[in-house]
């Protein structure tokens, strides 16, 4: 069975969050050459109501492999580095990491 985390970034703005998402497509690659796999992203925009916009993303991690060990090697390598530059990292104002652990029945088990 997998390891799954939810990873949801807070952006500054809409425009960061449309720029963070054009990054996020290209961590999928590098991401997977690390051993973690993307099962999705998701956008919520900035909104009356939401001023807060955000990207949600599920990836997942091999059962066996430590999630701390994994997500260290990708954010040290120079795939990562590629992704991020030009980017202003302070532009992301939040990060929140869950490790999910998928019911008997979820078809992503």
């Amino acid at each position: 069975m997998s390891q799954y985390q939810l990873r949801v970034y807070t952006l500054r703005s809409s425009d960061a969050l449309s720029a963070y998402e054009k990054i996020w497509a290209q961590h999928i690659p590098g991401m997977a050459k690390h051993r973690i796999t993307t099962h999705g992203v998701w956008t919520v925009p900035e909104a009356p109501g939401n001023e807060t916009p955000r990207l949600y993303a599920l990836v997942s991690y091999k059962d066996a492999d430590d999630v701390r060990e994994r997500l260290e090697a990708y954010l040290s390598s120079a795939e990562f580095r590629a992704d991020m530059e030009g980017f202003d990292i302070s532009q992301i104002v939040g990060l929140d990491e869950t490790l999910l652990t998928p019911t008997v029945d979820s078809p992503l088990r």
